[in-house]
């Protein structure tokens, strides 16, 4: 599932979302092991129904999707804890692979797979192999086969179909394997994967016959599975071997390689969302085809929701502030769901800075945004540059149905998109459509009588809905009361037409229309309803007097 993942070369990598997979056989459970039971859940749970359910084995945390026990896994998505020996230890399913880590929302496991041979005289070819322990279990594959020795060819190949996934080669040219500097073939070679694998198949030839044991610092082959980005120098992208030898004499050090555990019961999105009453995905989440078939659920606003869980995808909202909150920093309105102080803002995603009459706005620990205005009408932000551009270059990948869209790191926190001409930012409430959010009527945004829903999309993504006046209206639909109307400012002067007849009384109500405008021009606008009174106030008398 890595199409909705963040690449290795943003500060912000896959630590949140990330799996393992190492290459050494769990062992077997014990009887004293909790199973997961037979078939599991085939619609959305709500968190209250999940209640009586196990939340953790040993120190390792999960939820559903993922569980043990009657009614508290998905179709797939079951676990078994082994109390047999001192520290707990989880294992996906009944099989024997051993969870390490685990990302429940996102269908990711860490498991351990390592391989240690050592070699012996007389032998030039060793295997290694893998297989997933059940369908629609994958290696994900921005993983690498990383292998550590002297003097060997590696090809690796993938389980099922024999299909070469990628080799490599290593030599030290009568010299101890090194124990630093770049995995580039000098004591040390890598694999990348370029797709998700069932399992793999790893085939290690020597091509040094004549070299015994005591030549080499490590008298034997290494290889894992990991994410390459664990392995990397900070600020370059070589991968140091010191942690990858490290790793050697202690293979704890291993990080582990990813699994993707993925929904089976149906083909694709398509299918699933076809058949309602078994569709995993949550509202305001995303589904995601798998390479491997099946799909996958992810929320794609809010990073930490649980799109397996009724409303799992819904950030809290809060759509009343407290009083007394500051509405400005320097010159520049803050209205309405945005907001400076805690309580203030409807939740943390609407959270602007004001440091010393300069607003900005956080859309990650290290992107910030100078912001210059603020628009509850337009449903956007102005945004004019990065406070820090030493992290420019972070990029997070969207999925489309059609592929990756790349944005940038704004566009990971908020539900908007960036035109980068204007630097002017799209914002919505939450990742709802108007429909499913008026039904969430404690959190529904659009608070003020004289108000609507809108939908809001950026080319082929829906970002969710944001709220609007309706027409004739005019301001902030997010506060109660906010929406006026702006016939108000001339009603009594229609008013006199009704009872005063002939030219000449017309002609002075035209003229203290006229004036009565003026007057007001001024308030109205600097109450933020300028823009469509601006253009009333452009129209000819005689169309005034209609508007009435």
């Amino acid at each position: 599932r890595p199409a909705y993942w963040r690449t290795a070369t943003m500060s912000k990598v896959l630590i949140a979302m990330s799996f393992v997979l190492m290459f050494s056989a769990a062992p077997p459970q014990a009887s004293a092991a909790v199973h997961g039971a037979a078939g599991g859940i085939l619609k959305i749970p709500s968190n209250d129904s999940l209640a009586h359910c196990i939340t953790g084995c040993g120190d390792i945390d999960f939820t559903y999707p993922f569980g043990i026990g009657p009614r508290c896994f998905r179709q797939g998505f079951d676990l078994t804890c082994n109390h047999s020996t001192k520290h707990p230890k989880l294992f996906l399913g009944s099989s024997t692979v051993q969870i390490t880590r685990m990302y429940s929302s996102y269908g990711i496991v860490i498991t351990p797979i390592f391989f240690n041979r050592t070699t012996s005289p007389g032998t030039n070819t060793y295997d290694m192999s893998w297989e997933a322990p059940g369908k629609g279990i994958t290696i994900a594959s921005y993983n690498t086969l990383f292998v550590i020795g002297c003097d060997f060819d590696v090809t690796m190949f993938e389980y099922g179909t024999g299909d070469m996934v990628g080799s490599c080669m290593s030599r030290c040219a009568g010299e101890k394997v090194p124990t630093g500097g770049p995995c580039n073939g000098r004591g040390c070679c890598l694999i990348p994967l370029t797709r998700d694998l069932p399992g793999f198949r790893a085939k290690l030839v020597s091509t040094n016959t004549t070299a015994t044991q005591s030549d080499w610092l490590h008298p034997g082959i290494m290889a894992f599975v990991s994410p390459d980005y664990h392995y990397r120098d900070d600020d370059s992208d070589n991968t140091n071997t010191t942690t990858l030898f490290s790793s050697w004499t202690n293979a704890s050090n291993i990080y582990g390689a990813a699994l993707s555990v993925n929904i089976m019961d149906q083909p694709s999105c398509q299918s699933a969302q076809m058949k309602n009453a078994s569709y995993a995905c949550s509202n305001g989440s995303s589904c995601q085809n798998s390479s491997s078939g099946g799909y996958g659920c992810y929320c794609s606003s809010y990073e930490e929701g649980n799109p397996y869980i009724l409303d799992g995808c819904m950030e809290d909202y809060n759509p009343k502030p407290k009083e007394h909150c500051p509405t400005s920093c320097g010159r520049i309105t803050v209205p309405f769901p945005f907001g400076l102080e805690e309580g203030c803002f409807a939740n943390k995603k609407f959270h602007l800075n004001c440091t010393s009459g300069n607003l900005t706005v956080s859309f990650s620990e290290n992107v910030q945004y100078h912001v210059t205005h603020v628009s509850v009408e337009d449903g956007t932000l102005t945004v004019s540059n990065m406070v820090d551009g030493n992290h420019a270059k972070e990029r997070i990948e969207i999925q489309t149905d059609n592929g990756y869209v790349e944005e940038t790191p704004v566009e990971a926190q908020f539900d908007f998109s960036m035109e980068f001409d204007h630097f002017v930012i799209k914002w919505a409430v939450a990742n709802l459509t108007c429909q499913a959010a008026k039904k969430e009527d404690t959190m529904y945004a659009c608070r003020s009588s004289h108000s609507k829903c809108l939908n809001v999309t950026h080319g082929e993504i829906f970002m969710g809905y944001r709220c609007n006046c309706s027409s004739g209206f005019q301001g902030n639909p997010y506060v109660k009361d906010g929406c006026e109307g702006l016939t108000l400012l001339i009603t009594h002067h229609c008013a006199l037409m009704f009872f005063f007849r002939g030219a000449l009384v017309f002609f002075s109500y035209l003229q203290m229309f006229k004036k009565s405008i003026d007057i007001s021009k001024n308030y109205v606008l600097k109450a933020q309803y300028g823009r469509k009174l601006a253009r009333l106030l452009k129209i000819p008398a005689k169309s005034r007097t209609l508007i009435c």
